[in-house]
């Protein structure tokens, strides 16, 4: 283990002759008082041992011990075991289901509303997960009506029905259940509300996907596509996978965008039987060794970004403390008399030297580990998305039509 800097300090007083500066402490002067003798010496020597003596007696007093400063960590990615279908190998820790109720989920497909369709595929979902993941659901479009007149309060409807917790069947069946079509279709607002959801819900950077299942495009003036980016940028990296359910073609371009943009899937479903499949099969096993890759490269990039800023802004705080502490028994001695200007321009001159040569390597340091991280998970995430990418077109080949 490092020695304190005052131990090696007071063993150059005492090589020097000036036994005093290990000395005991009066008033915090003592301490300084034997570096003070050669003060006035007349040679170049002389002066230079009473400068070196003084400044090393200040630090012995006020001294701080870097080696108390956390070390810094730079793990690599865990890895994840694979996910093939039908099953899911790893499971996503957080699913925001997001649901369209706007009012175009009122039509009818094989002479049933979509928007029942579309809950009781949410509800059969949310019956298979397995492991402890987190099922919240948030609704849009479900107040007001399709008029132009109705469209501010509607624009404005989007609710966080039920919010992350332990899974609640019975909770999670009367959420879903109590909306009704209605209005219009805000899917900017919701994926921005989505944000906040992960962060009330306690989410880190690993396993946080959105899943939206959506019947038509923005009506409400928004920007799906770089809300959905937003969330994948985010500190927690969602991922924004989107569900088509009976769009047109138009509507399957812009919800394509908002899957891409979130670093997700797009899947069609165009009937009960499709859209099942997609919450069944291939969400879960397409998105959850990609999900698990994003959020331990995420993790280990955080846990490098945490340890060494840690440690860099202990090393700046211990270095700026002593280099004050120095600064202030220099002048406060000076200008008692105790101390000559040259001698405190010298402790000045030093302690500056030191508290920079202890914080820009450190800084350097702290920077190279960073770009280090980030190119690491840069490329696990650029993997993960060419595997996923991969695995979709595996998945389409074999799709049922």
């Amino acid at each position: 283990m490092p020695l304190h800097p005052r131990t090696h300090l007071v063993a150059a007083c005492l090589a020097l002759g000036l036994a005093a500066c290990a000395g005991e402490r009066e008033d915090g002067r003592v301490a300084r008082a034997g570096a003070q003798i050669a003060r006035d010496a007349d040679s170049p020597a002389g002066r230079e041992g009473a400068l070196q003596a003084y400044y090393a007696a200040l630090v012995a007093e006020h001294g701080e011990d870097i080696g108390l400063c956390p070390q810094a960590d730079a793990p690599q990615a865990a890895a994840c075991p694979d996910a093939g279908l039908p099953g899911v190998a790893v499971a996503p820790r957080r699913i925001l289901l997001m649901l369209d109720a706007s009012g175009s989920m009122a039509g009818r497909l094989d002479g049933r509303r979509k928007l029942d369709v579309a809950q009781d595929a949410l509800l059969a979902f949310a019956s298979r997960l397995e492991g402890d993941a987190q099922v919240a659901l948030r609704v849009y479009g479900h107040r007001g009506g399709n008029r132009e007149q109705d469209k501010p309060e509607s624009c404005r409807a989007s609710e966080l029905a039920l919010p992350f917790g332990p899974r609640d069947p019975a909770g999670f069946e009367a959420a879903v259940r109590a909306f009704q079509p209605s209005g219009f279709t805000p899917i900017a607002a919701s994926l921005q509300a989505a944000a906040r959801d992960f962060d009330a819900g306690g989410a880190t950077a690993d396993g946080n996907v959105v899943y939206v299942v959506s019947d038509g495009i923005e009506t409400c003036d928004g920007d799906p596509a770089a809300a959905a980016r937003a969330l994948r940028e985010s500190d927690i990296g969602v991922v924004v996978n989107v569900i088509g359910f009976d769009v047109d073609a138009a509507a399957e371009r812009q919800l394509r965008e908002v899957a891409e943009a979130g670093g997700g899937d797009y899947l069609a479903a165009r009937d009960r039987d499709a859209l099942l499949r997609v919450f069944q099969q291939r969400l879960a096993a397409l998105n959850a060794r990609f999900n698990c890759r994003i959020g331990t490269a995420s993790t280990a990039f955080n846990r490098t970004v945490d340890t060494h800023s840690a440690r860099f802004n202990c090393l700046v705080d211990k270095a700026s403390r002593e280099f004050n502490a120095i600064v202030d028994a220099a002048s406060d001695d000076a200008n008692a008399g105790r101390a000559t200007p040259e001698q405190r321009r010298y402790a000045i001159d030093q302690a500056r030297a030191r508290r920079a040569r202890i914080i820009e390597p450190a800084r350097a340091e702290r920077d190279a580990a960073f770009a280090r991280g980030r190119q690491a998970r840069d490329t696990n995430v650029d993997d993960a998305r060419r595997d996923r990418a991969d695995a979709r077109r595996d998945a389409e080949a074999v799709r049922p039509h």
